[in-house]
C-alpha cells in the first residue's frame, strides 16, 4: 500500500552518501515521501546526485545536491553554508557515508587508509554534528541518525572476511549516539542510529516504487537498503525515541560476508 503521511513536512534533511545505490539514495527518496526537503550529500559524483535530488524533487520537494567530503571541516563548513542559503538550516542530519570494506590484518592497513575510514566513521559524524547542533538548539527541535553497523561493538570476524577499521567506525558511531542522546534531549533533539547486517540492493529501476509502497520487494533478501531508510525515516519521526541503536541483522545474525 501506497504511504501518503508526511511527518517530516517542513523539515530540511540533510543526508551524506546520498548519490549511490545504496542506504543513502534510499534515505533521501524515503525522506521526501515524508515531506522533507532534501539535501542530496556526495563526494564525488555530482551527476548521481543530481539525479537523486531530481527525484526528491518528483515528491513535490525541494531539494540541493551538494559536493563535499564529510570528513573535512572546511568542505563540511561551506556545504553548511550552502545549504543555509538555498535551502535553509537543517533539522534532521542523517550520516550515512561510511568506510570502504576491505578484509585486511591490522599490519597490513596503511596509515593513510586508517585515517581516511576513521575520517569517513567518525570524523564526519562529530563534524557534521558540530555545524548542525546549535541551530537544533536554538529552534528546540532536531534529529540526527547515523548508520552503524550490526555486532560492530562485538566484532568476531576473521581479517580474511572483514575488515578492522570499518567496525569500529561504526562502534564509536553508536558510542556518540548514546552520548550525544543524553547531552541533547535537553533540547528537543534526539540521537538514534540503525545497524544494519549485510544490505542486498535493490535494484535501481524499483528502488522508487519500493520506497513509494507499490512494490513490495518480496523476492529480495532482508535487509534491503529501502528496510534501512525505512527505521531512519521512523526514528526521526518519533519525538520519544532517543539513544537508540535499531538491529536489522537480517536472517543470518553474525554473517559479515557482503
Amino acid at each position: 500500500m501506497a504511504k501518503t503521511e508526511t511527518p517530516l513536512l517542513g523539515q530540511i534533511a540533510l543526508v551524506t552518501g546520498a548519490a549511490g545505490r545504496g542506504v543513502g539514495h534510499a534515505t533521501a527518496l524515503a525522506f521526501a515521501r515524508d515531506g522533507a526537503d532534501v539535501v542530496v550529500n556526495t563526494h564525488r559524483n555530482r551527476e548521481a546526485a543530481e539525479a537523486v535530488a531530481e527525484e526528491v524533487r518528483g515528491f513535490g520537494r525541494r531539494a540541493l545536491a551538494v559536493t563535499a567530503d564529510t570528513g573535512d571541516a572546511a568542505e563540511v563548513d561551506a556545504m553548511l553554508a550552502q545549504v543555509r542559503r538555498t535551502l535553509g538550516e537543517p533539522s534532521i542530519l542523517v550520516v550515512s557515508a561510511g568506510a570502504v570494506w576491505k578484509p585486511r590484518p591490522l599490519d597490513a592497513i596503511p596509515p593513510e587508509d586508517w585515517r581516511a575510514a576513521m575520517a569517513e566513521e567518525v570524523d564526519a559524524f562529530y563534524l557534521l554534528a558540530r555545524a548542525c547542533l546549535p541551530a537544533m538548539r536554538a529552534a528546540g527541535w532536531g534529529r540526527i541518525a547515523t548508520v552503524g553497523g550490526f555486532d560492530s561493538e562485538d566484532w568476531r570476524a576473521s581479517t580474511e572476511d572483514a575488515p578492522l577499521d570499518y567496525p569500529l567506525g561504526k562502534a564509536a558511531r553508536h558510542w556518540l549516539v548514546r552520548t550525544l542522546s543524553r547531552q541533547e534531549a535537553r533540547y528537543g533533539i534526539t540521537v538514534n542510529g540503525v545497524a544494519p547486517g549485510p544490505i542486498t540492493r535493490v535494484a535501481p529501476e524499483v528502488l522508487l516504487d519500493a520506497i513509494r509502497g507499490t512494490h513490495t520487494l518480496d523476492a529480495y533478501r532482508k535487509p534491503t537498503q529501502v528496510d534501512v531508510a525505512e527505521a531512519l525515516a521512523w526514528l526521526v519521526a518519533q519525538p520519544a525515541v532517543n539513544g537508540a541503536i535499531v538491529s536489522l541483522p537480517g536472517p543470518e545474525p553474525g554473517a559479515v560476508k557482503v
